[in-house]
This record gives structure tokens, sequence and C-alpha cells, in this order.
């Protein structure tokens, strides 16, 4: 094990942290200074049982939302993301918690059920292929960098069984009532953050619909909204939401929408055969 002086170089060697994760002997990783944001979703997390859980966290970056999920008592969890720098940090915070997350750090949040069939079709306990599908999926702070966020939605719950949650933080339009998606536009007309790696904010009623179109059912009482704008160009305001959907079958969604969303040709990222 690392003495005090050789966490604290590699802390340092690793910089810049972007999650604020305690590894122990009082010593923290100096992330971004996102709290409200964090806390935010912690709150709307409470509605959730973790205890026994299979849990997939998208975007895992430094690992901070996995390690947490593991720690409230989840049986297995999956980090996964394709941001490669990231992972050598991912690995130190790792082996300094002596932490069981099992990382994919090369699985896009567009293919979930194909990069993970590895997990998903094991049978080391004797499961069957797919009966070890995901209770929780993690999708924190990636929706409005995506630039096909319904097929990452199609995707989460292409691997998530049936009852399962959806644990989800975005930005999103503020006190906007009609079902929008605010697109950022390029340099120098961005409209939501002045980040290339931005592209969407919806409103709250177009995430509950967009949910709703996936096989989703927003729990109204687990949202959460920052009622501070982050940013604001007049016309429409943006800020953060957090909320949790539970995952439902096709028979809770008007029947020809369901079989539209079956017809894959056209709506690629939706598998129901096991779910």
């Amino acid at each position: 094990m690392y003495t005090l002086e050789e966490i604290s170089v590699k802390v340092l060697q690793y910089s810049p942290w972007y999650h604020k994760i305690y590894l122990g002997h009082g010593i923290t990783t100096p992330g971004r200074d996102y709290d409200k944001i964090w806390n935010m979703i912690r709150e709307t997390r409470n509605v959730l049982d973790f205890n026994n859980k299979i849990v997939l966290d998208l975007g895992s970056f430094d690992g901070m939302w996995a390690f947490e999920a593991e720690q409230l008592g989840a049986n297995i969890v999956v980090a996964t993301d394709c941001y490669y720098e990231n992972f050598y940090k991912f690995l130190f915070c790792r082996e300094m918690l002596q932490s069981n997350v099992v990382p994919y750090y090369n699985v896009s949040p567009y293919r979930l059920f194909d990069r993970l069939d590895v997990f998903l079709q094991e049978s080391w306990k004797g499961e069957k292929p797919y009966d070890r599908l995901f209770d929780i999926v993690q999708h924190l702070g990636i929706f409005y960098h995506l630039r096909d966020p319904l097929l990452s939605l199609s995707q989460a719950r292409s691997v998530l069984k049936t009852g399962g949650h959806l644990l989800m933080e975005t930005a999103i339009v503020l006190n906007e009532d009609k079902p929008i998606m605010l697109f950022n536009c390029s340099p120098p007309k961005q409209k939501i953050y002045n980040d290339i790696t931005t592209w969407w904010a919806p409103s709250l009623e177009c995430l509950k619909e967009m949910l709703k179109s996936t096989l989703f059912e927003t729990i109204d009482e687990s949202i959460k909204i920052l009622t501070v704008p982050s940013k604001s160009d007049g016309e429409l305001s943006v800020t953060r939401a957090s909320l949790v959907a539970r995952a439902v079958s096709g028979d809770n969604i008007d029947k020809s929408l369901y079989r539209e969303l079956t017809r894959t040709y056209r709506n690629p990222g939706l598998n129901t055969d096991w779910i």
C-alpha cells in the first residue's frame, strides 16, 4: 500500500481531476466545483435501493458515481466510458478504495447492448444469457453531450430489467412547458454552454416524453431542479435537473408507438428481445 506522501504525489500526478473522491487518510481528489449538481443527484438517488443490485454507470470518468453505488450496497457495479485518459485515474482510485467495480473503458453509450455482451451473456452462476440485466443504470451528466440522445436512452433501456430504474441528470431548459429541445449551435452562436461537446438541452416535459417513448416512466417525486440558471440568453434559461425513471414494458405505452419502436431499421437502439 502507498504511503501518505506517495498517495499525494499520485493525486498530483493524475491531475486534473473531474470528480471529488475520498481515498481515505484525509485525502480527497481535487475535482471540479460541481457540488450543487452532485448533491442534487444524491438527493434524487435517495428514492432508490442499491442493496444487492446490479448497477451500470455510464460516462464514469474518474469513477465517483460507480464507487458510490458500490458503497451504497450494490452487489455488482460496471463502470463504462470511452474517455481513455481517465482510466488511469479510475484504476488508482479503485486500488485505493479496494473496490470491486468492473471497468469497461471501451464502451460507448450508443453501443451498450453489443459492447457489454461479455457481461450480459456470461453464466458464472448458472444464469441464462441476459438473465443478468442491470437493476439500475446511472446516466449522469452525459445526455446533453450526445448528438443522438434518444439512441443512448434506447440502449440504456435495452440493458435494464423491466422494473429497474434509470438515474439521470442533465442540462434542461428552465420554465418551459412545451416539449422542446434547444440545440446548442456552432461557435460563436452557442445557446447552452460555450463547449463544443454540448449539443442539446431539453425542457423537462421533452425529457419526460423522450423517456416515455423509450419505455421509461418518470417518477415525478424524484425530480430535482436547480432553480438558479447556469446560462441564459434572454429568451431561454438553462439549468440542471435530475430524476429517476422506471423501466416499463411495451404494454405500458400506445400499441402503435410500441410497434414503431420495434422497427429498428429506422429506430435503431432499442432491443426488446430480453426486456
